[in-house]
Formats: C-alpha cells, sequence, structure tokens
C-alpha cells in the first residue's frame, strides 16, 4: 500500500503542549507531581511546597493542595503495591493479616511484616475493637456465677 503524506500523524504540535501549563488545577498539580515528590523526599513541608508552587504560578489553596497530594500519594501506593514482584503494600511495607475474629474480642487482627502471603484484611477491626473497650456499666444477660459474689 503507498501511504500519503495524510496517513502519518503529525505529533509534534501535541508533544509542544506538553511544557504549556494545565488548564485545571489538578493539572497543574500532577504536571508538578515528580518535582513535588521530590520535595517531599527531602523533608520539606507541604506548607512550604505550596508557598513555592504558588510563587511560580501555580495559585491554590493550602487545602485543594493538601488533597490533590494525598490522591495522588495513594495512587501511587496503588501502583506500586499492583507491580507484580513488588513487597510494598497499602499499609506502607506491611502486610494485614487477620486472626480469626471472635464475638468476644480475644482474637483480633494483628499487622505483621509481609512473608508474601496476602490474606484477608477487616475494615471493621478497629470498630470491633473500640465496642470491646467500652467505658461505663456494660449489662451482661447471661452472667457467670462463677465471677459473682
Amino acid at each position: 500500500m503507498d501511504q500519503t503524506p495524510n496517513d502519518k500523524l503529525d505529533l509534534t504540535r501535541l508533544r509542544a503542549r506538553l511544557a504549556e501549563k494545565p488548564r485545571t488545577k489538578a493539572g497543574q498539580v500532577r504536571q508538578a507531581w515528580p518535582d513535588i515528590k521530590a520535595l517531599f523526599d527531602a523533608g520539606h513541608s507541604l506548607k512550604d511546597i505550596w508557598m513555592w508552587l504558588n510563587e511560580i504560578g501555580i495559585e491554590i489553596g493550602y487545602a485543594r493542595l493538601s488533597h490533590y497530594t494525598g490522591q495522588l500519594k495513594r495512587r501511587d501506593q496503588a501502583a506500586a503495591a499492583a507491580e507484580p514482584g513488588s513487597n510494598i503494600s497499602h499499609t506502607g511495607g506491611l502486610r494485614d493479616t487477620a486472626a480469626p475474629v471472635s464475638t468476644d474480642g480475644a482474637a483480633r487482627e494483628r499487622t505483621v511484616p509481609d512473608q508474601g502471603v496476602e490474606t484477608v484484611h477487616d475494615p471493621l477491626a478497629n470498630i470491633r475493637e473500640r465496642e470491646d473497650r467500652r467505658p461505663g456499666f456494660q449489662y451482661n444477660s447471661d452472667p457467670d456465677i462463677k465471677k459473682l459474689i
């Protein structure tokens, strides 16, 4: 087949737009994300990064920047956890292992170092633990006769 000049894509104009400032605030933060991430890794605070972004022309509120950077961090963590052979999980290097959950609170979910075994995560473990440690009087409809005076 013969190719005519219109059969080829001219991507030079599209590539030239890579250096342009995105229209949305989220796009601007995403474009600057590798540099923002490097600043976080170097130990700079979000407040300092926010001031520097406003100085260079990305005028964004602190709360909005905090929201966007949180989303981007979670996206990066999810991507790292999804990579084959990655030992990084959503818990920052530890994987959740669940012990059998009983109603009396004796066995609870524990976090242990990753040993390459995926287990079930119990999202309600913290609520169950709180319910077991509620302060104040708790009525027991079936008291243990040996524990009564």
